[in-house]
């Protein structure tokens, strides 16, 4: 308290007992004060309720007043005021001193005795005690502020386990007044006794709690609840009873009961979604690994027509009409069955307990059955049917992901049947799909392995007999099953999407080994590249393009190519504005496997080929079959009306070639002529080409001697398709 200025009022109607307190108050070093003083009753109070005072002095008695310092003392409190009084008397009096300090005095000072060291001390521990006071006032009200005012519900109880606090949060839940539950038994709360026993028995024994538990209200309803509870000690650490904060987490739970239903349920037909059947089947899988009696089978279904259904009916009608083949399904199944719906119009059922074929198929038949009885959805009679594959459980499965492969696998060979019907996934078909993952995982690093390697067939002009152009054909040569043809890898390519890094590939690889071509003197020669319909999904593909061209230094016009008729008809809007961007970077574009598609005339003359290869099919008994003839003809007339260069492919016998010539075709490949070499060959053929081009002066057909190629193989194998 040093250097602290503590204003007094002294009330007292005798002047020497002034002065005496003036006098030791200023013997007082470690404060300075500051001393007003009253001598009448009236002032007193007048003074009380002007002016703010850290500390009163009231003398018991104010000469003949009728009033007392006690009623002053009474005045203080009645004001709310925080200051302490201390009661001063002219003789030591038992009854006033307890008086005094009953009625709220911070202490009693008979005048005799008063030192400054004793009036110090009193008015310092007055102070002191006095803030003491407020303080743990202040924190009591605050306490009591949280209670009454917190959302969560408040409890407490004494150790005989009588509830002695019920806060108005607890009041709104539980349905009882404060009044009507103090000195009740807290079990009355619980829901269950044996619960409440149990939790109570924690409590005391662990000092803590923390828990979900169920309560109940004075209505008898239960509720969940979160309860956080612990022993009530005094300032002594002795225990005096139990309390507890508890919140209502029904809307929670509830909230989290949905949420958990939306991540395992389809919200268009409330079937169990991918992931709960993924995840039941899991379970009995690892229930099949422990016990080789547990039997499941899987069914993938999938709906044949529903696209058409959707798209003639309209989104809404195709949602009813899944919302009704779900119900049927269900209708189908036993309740410990699992039907799901995994998107689009895709089921899958897990048949609990059925392991044989019979079992397997009796459900299928039946499924299809009920299918051909028609749905009416919006006035509609709508017939639908589906396609099942079926997956009979076995020590050959190890995870979900198998078994659902091999079921979708067997669904679309039983839809390739002619759809309406299943099929059941064998062990041959087992196998197969081994060797079809094993054969996925090698591709995906045949390219680092430096496995894949590139062949040329030769394109020759009916003109002049020269090669103006070699095809680029991708080769696989796999360290176990050898030298792998296209049509033996390149779907397994497109399917997994590794197509993009292995059409870059050969893209790269070819313009490389043209450019080296063109500075060896061949600069005629142009490389023509087979490429995937999914690679022109990437509108970067001109520009991939286009860093190659610049960073080997191949001319942009030796560069082609090609692409199948029924990928660009099927792809039109998508890969159009690509064919654009190629066409303005000079590089010229093929139409490959001309005459099997759809393409009009008037669609080709809006696209930027400068090229069609006529399908070998179509060559290949042009000169024994006068409708393929006539075929082959008009689409030759066709594409030169329109200024497009023609290229026969097949070309394998020297009738078929006398034909094409009489055709007025540009160009012809096929086994006749060349097989498809590796570079150095051609590299040699080229050279020889050169050597003998001024000695050429038989006929063309004397020219076209067939080169040793491929050995076993009849006819040429494209890039992407063939």
């Amino acid at each position: 308290m040093d250097n602290v200025r503590i204003k007094i009022l002294l009330a007292d109607d005798d002047e020497d007992d002034y002065f005496i307190t003036r006098e030791l108050l200023s013997e007082i070093l470690i404060w300075k004060s500051e001393l007003d003083w009253v001598k009448t009753y009236d002032e007193a109070l007048n003074a009380i309720h002007t002016k703010q005072y850290d500390v009163y002095l009231f003398d018991y008695r104010f000469g003949s007043d009728k009033n007392t310092g006690l009623d002053l003392l009474h005045e203080v409190i009645a004001r709310d005021c925080k200051s302490p009084v201390i009661i001063l008397t002219g003789q030591g009096d038992y009854r006033v001193d307890t008086e005094a300090i009953r009625t709220g005095a911070s202490d009693y000072l008979i005048k005799e005795q008063i030192t400054s060291y004793l009036l110090e001390k009193s008015i310092r521990h007055a102070i002191e005690r006095k803030r003491a006071e407020e303080a743990t006032t202040s924190a009591k009200n605050y306490t009591e502020y949280l209670v009454t005012c917190s959302l969560d519900m408040i409890v407490a109880a004494n150790l005989n386990l009588e509830i002695t606090e019920f806060n108005p949060a607890a009041e709104k839940v539980f349905g009882y007044t404060k009044s009507e539950i103090l000195g009740k038994s807290i079990h009355i709360l619980f829901a269950s006794s044996i619960e409440s026993q149990k939790v109570i028995e924690k409590i005391l024994k662990g000092k803590t709690f923390s828990g979900e538990i169920n309560k109940k209200k004075k209505d008898g309803q239960i509720f969940s609840s979160f309860l956080s509870a612990s022993i009530l000690q005094d300032i002594h650490k002795k225990e005096i009873g139990i309390v507890g904060i508890l919140r209502d987490i029904t809307e929670r739970n509830h909230l989290i009961d949905q949420l958990r239903y939306n991540a395992f349920h389809d919200p268009l037909t409330s079937l169990p979604n991918r992931n709960l059947f993924m995840e039941r089947l899991e379970r009995l899988i690892e229930h099949a690994k422990r016990n080789k009696n547990s039997l499941f089978s899987v069914l993938f279904l999938d709906l044949d027509r529903f696209k058409t259904i959707n798209d003639s009916l309209g989104h809404l009608s195709g949602d009813k009409l899944l919302i009704l083949i779900a119900k049927k399904l269900k209708e189908c199944l036993r309740k410990a069955d699992t039907v799901s719906r995994f998107g689009g119009d895709e089921f899958a059922i897990l048949l609990d307990g059925v392991d044989d074929a019979f079992n397997a198929k009796f459900v299928a038949e039946r499924i299809l059955e009920d299918l051909k009885n028609p749905f009416l959805v919006n006035g509609h009679r709508i017939v639908i049917s589906a396609s099942i594959g079926i997956v009979l459980k076995g020590e050959l499965y190890h995870s979900p992901e198998d078994i659902l492969r091999d079921a979708d696998t067997v669904m679309y060979q039983a839809k390739t049947l002619g759809k309406a019907r299943y099929a059941i996934f064998n062990r041959e078909m087992h196998d197969t799909a081994m060797n079809f993952l094993q054969l996925e995982n090698d591709l995906r690093h045949a390219i680092e392995r430096s496995e894949l390697e590139l062949y040329y067939q030769p394109i020759v002009s009916l003109t002049n007999t020269e090669i103006v152009a070699v095809e680029a054909l991708a080769r696989w040569q796999h360290p176990q099953r050898g030298l792998l043809l296209p049509d033996q890898f390149i779907p397994l390519a497109e399917e997994t999407r590794v197509i993009d890094n292995i059409g870059y590939w050969v893209i790269q690889n070819a313009c490389t080994q043209n450019k080296l071509w063109h500075d060896m003197g061949f600069s005629n020669i142009t490389v023509t590249v087979n490429i995937s319909v999914i690679q022109f999904e990437h509108k970067e593909l001109p520009k991939q393009i286009g860093t190659i061209i610049k960073n080997t230094g191949l001319p942009a016009d030796a560069f082609e190519l090609e692409i199948t008729e029924s990928s660009v008809m099927e792809n039109k809007g998508v890969i159009l504005e690509i064919f654009k961007e190629l066409n303005k970077m000079k590089i010229h574009l093929m139409m490959d496997d001309f005459g099997i598609g759809f393409s009009s005339i008037n669609s080709l003359k809006h696209l930027p080929f400068s090229t069609l290869k006529i399908d070998r099919s179509l060559i290949l008994d042009i000169d024994t079959n006068s409708d393929a003839t006539a075929i082959v003809k008009s689409i030759i007339d066709m594409a030169h009306s329109l200024k497009i260069k023609v290229v026969a492919e097949g070309v394998e016998t020297q009738g078929q070639l006398e034909l094409l010539r009489s055709y007025r075709c540009d160009y012809i490949q096929g086994y006749l002529l060349y097989s498809p070499m590796k570079a150095e060959e051609i590299t040699n053929l080229l050279r020889q080409k050169n050597k003998q081009r001024s000695d050429i002066k038989n006929s063309i057909t004397s020219e076209f001697t067939p080169l040793r190629g491929e050995k076993g193989h009849t006819r040429g194998h494209d890039f992407c398709n063939k």
